[in-house]
């Protein structure tokens, strides 16, 4: 099945829903950059309800709205991650560039597995950590969720300093991830980007 996009003028261009053999497709592309965009929400969210002082808001939001959104999306997150590398797993992926170096596939596939495994670490860190915390909450101010955890300051604290650790490591793996894709597409000039921008 393929999907129509607008083109300029009359002209149309299609997009696959599934993997190809040089591009991937619709539906990786949509969990690839629904959860980038996520990611961004939270560390943006988490800078601000970290710094914001009580009785301050930004664009309206107090800080304890920040960390409702915050853990909200991050529960979202990890079962968009789940969905995502059933995803993968159950799809094939387009093939390597045949210039491409096997170091550059190595480093490659390294920060990929680095990636999706922080993906899958941080949104459950932050999860065990609300729950051991005693930091329950309400899904988006509306749903209440189960208490899976019973209050523990030493898992509590553990979660806490992964959750951390894992921000940074997601930081490292992909400013290299990036520059590597980078490399491929504007030294190399093999269009390495198209494969997975979403246009």
């Amino acid at each position: 099945m393929r999907v129509s996009l607008p083109r300029c003028g009359t002209r149309y261009r299609y997009m696959p829903l599934l993997n190809g053999a040089t591009r991937f497709g619709l539906v990786s592309k949509f969990f690839h950059w629904a959860v980038f965009l996520l990611f961004v929400n939270q560390y943006i969210t988490g800078v601000l309800m970290m710094r914001l002082e009580r009785g301050h808001t930004v664009l309206g939001f107090a800080q304890g709205d920040y960390y409702t959104w915050h853990k909200s999306v991050g529960v979202l997150v990890l079962a968009l991650v789940l969905l995502r590398i059933t995803w993968r797993k159950t799809t094939r992926l387009p093939d390597w560039p045949s210039a491409m170096a096997p170091w550059e596939q190595r480093a490659l596939i390294w920060t990929e597995r680095t990636l999706y495994t922080c993906m899958f670490v941080m949104p459950l860190s932050g999860y065990v950590f609300t729950l051991a915390g005693g930091y329950n909450f309400k899904l988006f101010g509306l749903v209440a969720l189960p208490q899976l955890i019973a209050k523990n300051a030493a898992v509590a604290s553990t979660a806490q300093f992964i959750h951390a650790a894992t921000a940074y490591v997601i930081v490292t793996a992909v400013g290299l991830h990036l520059a590597l894709a980078i490399k491929r597409h504007a030294v190399d000039k093999d269009g390495f980007l198209h494969r997975m921008l979403p246009f």
